[in-house]
């Protein structure tokens, strides 16, 4: 990260304060050191920890600008074209099924149409029409019952799952329904981990009480003291910026409105123990400077870090989240992180695949004009689902 050269301001001039504090992204807190050399464990640590969080910060803005600018490209180009497909596929099973009959097929290009057609099922099952017809283009081609096949997977769900937390999920779940089983799933997952949270807490516990309780006493008492300490330091800080900051003292009309702003954003940072923003909004005030904080206490500077790694997880915490809402927004599978590059990347090359798919269905549609083509298309297909089968056979994947 470049440093930043700390902005000063003369309180005398309420208009230079206004112009300055517009903009908070204008002040950070540079190395404590003009060359970083002599800085003690802490003082690095704390340096590293600030770096970190404006890292996150701005990744979280970048995230923040890529989610708006994807939201129309999502509308208006890839979910246009993902309903073109689904159609386009729907008219595709069904001309299949349709094709099935005919009395110049082979056994083997019937059993081709079956495999083909209960694989666009899967992707397309929901957008097939409604479940009697889904169960009955099943039941002609897959040679078994739906009703009867889902029963059995949601068995072998519930089975692993209760392998895997070693114990019943329960009598009364509907076997028909594979997310009321994951949902009782997540439900024990939950259950385990507060158990073993729980042990965890009674370990440490039985550890403390064996070491002497006069010895635990004087350690959460020392925590207590440093969470107090802690404490107390951000509400000096709070106190301070609010009294320079209170609109209501404020005669000029324009400052208020900007003071009015300041505050709000100071008491969401004290609310959420923001220090790194509280620091910033002193250092526009010039209630510290740079010297103020080579000159932070090794108590104090601890007290700091603690603070600011808190926040750094916290960051990372949404970082995930953001991702994740992303993935779930625009179907993004892939387990490899995403950045919000790597997103709009995916947009992109999603558009493309899309358009790619839809002129393969669109040729593969034209192949029921005719009898010859549709069988040689047919033979490929096949070939296709045996490249396939191989793959997956040799993968450890089964169908």
């Amino acid at each position: 990260m470049a440093h930043r050269t700390l902005v000063h301001c003369e309180l005398a001039s309420p208009y230079l304060f206004f112009m300055t504090a517009s903009d908070s992204k204008a002040v950070s807190l540079t190395a404590l050191s003009s060359s970083g050399s002599g800085l003690s464990k802490d003082q690095k640590a704390f340096n590293a920890l600030l770096r970190q969080i404006e890292q996150r910060r701005d990744l979280l803005a970048t995230w923040e600008q890529v989610s708006a600018e994807s939201q129309p490209v999502y509308v208006q180009k890839l979910l246009p074209l993902r309903t073109r497909f689904t159609t386009l596929s729907v008219e595709l099973i069904f001309k299949l099924d349709a094709q099935f009959d005919h009395d110049k097929l082979s056994l083997s290009d019937r059993q081709a149409i079956s495999a083909l057609i209960l694989h666009l099922l899967e992707s397309h099952g929901d957008d097939v029409g409604d479940e009697a017809q889904l169960k009955a283009l099943y039941n002609r081609h897959s040679g078994s019952d739906f009703d009867h096949d889902m029963t059995l997977e949601v068995e072998e769900l519930k089975a692993h799952m209760e392998a895997m937390f070693g114990e019943s999920l329960g009598d009364d779940l509907d076997m028909s329904s594979p997310d009321e089983v994951m949902a009782r799933a997540r439900a024990k997952m939950a259950e385990y981990q507060a158990r073993e949270e729980a042990k965890k807490a009674a370990r440490a516990e039985r550890k403390t009480a064996r070491s002497g309780s006069a010895k635990a006493d004087a350690a959460a008492a020392r925590r207590e003291a440093a969470q107090a300490e802690l404490t107390q330091s951000l509400r000096d800080i709070y106190r301070k910026l609010a009294s320079a900051l209170h609109p209501d003292r404020e005669p000029d009309e324009q400052l208020r409105v900007r003071k009015t702003e300041m505050m709000q954003s100071l008491n969401a940072a004290y609310e959420k123990q923001d220090l790194l923003h509280l620091l910033e909004l002193q250092i526009q005030l010039q209630q510290i400077d740079q010297h103020a904080l080579n000159d932070l206490g090794d108590a104090r500077l601890k007290h700091y870090n603690k603070l600011l790694k808190e926040q750094a997880t916290d960051l990372e915490r949404e970082l995930l989240m953001t991702e994740d809402r992303f993935r779930a927004i625009y179907g993004i599978h892939s387990p490899q992180r995403l950045t919000p590059n790597s997103a709009k990347q995916f947009l992109h090359l999603e558009i493309v695949r899309m358009q790619d798919s839809i002129d393969g269905v669109t040729h593969d549609l034209e192949m029921f004009a005719d009898l010859k083509l549709f069988k040689r298309w047919l033979k490929e297909m096949k070939r296709g689902i045996k490249e396939a089968a191989a793959y997956d056979q040799r993968d450890g994947f089964s169908y």
